[in-house]
């Protein structure tokens, strides 16, 4: 179901980034869920807070969620969710009782395409280092 996420929200992802890849992981994650979904961390900017500061937040909530530094070392983001909103995608929420909040999966359909992921791939930067 899909759930509010703030237009000014910060996005973050990590690999892959081939689109063709890209679509195989949503593939793979249909398997299990039942949904094309592609895991992501957003969070909208804290009252003074920059967007480095906003992105460290994101990376330390990825790490909560299992997500090992040594073996992600770069990151790609969204500037804003209103990118990806714009282009049709939804965020979702997966439910689990281990969630963090700043997880998301992003919703890419009901049957998506080497376009749709390609679209959503190019809604990110070309990737920094932690």
């Amino acid at each position: 179901m899909p759930v509010d996420v703030p237009r000014d929200a910060i996005v973050i992802r990590f690999k892959p980034t081939d689109p063709e890849r890209v679509l195989q992981r949503a593939e793979r994650d249909h398997r299990y869920s039942g949904t094309y979904g592609l895991s992501v961390f957003a969070a909208a900017p804290l009252p003074g807070e920059a967007e480095p500061d906003t992105i460290d937040r994101l990376l330390r909530a990825s790490e909560l969620a299992n997500i090992r530094p040594d073996s992600n070392p770069r990151y790609y983001v969204c500037s804003r969710a209103g990118e990806l909103l714009d282009r049709g995608f939804t965020f979702t929420k997966d439910g689990d009782d281990d969630e963090v909040a700043e997880h998301y999966t992003v919703d890419l359909g009901p049957g998506p395409t080497v376009e749709e992921t390609k679209s959503f791939v190019q809604a990110f930067d070309q990737g920094r280092r932690r």
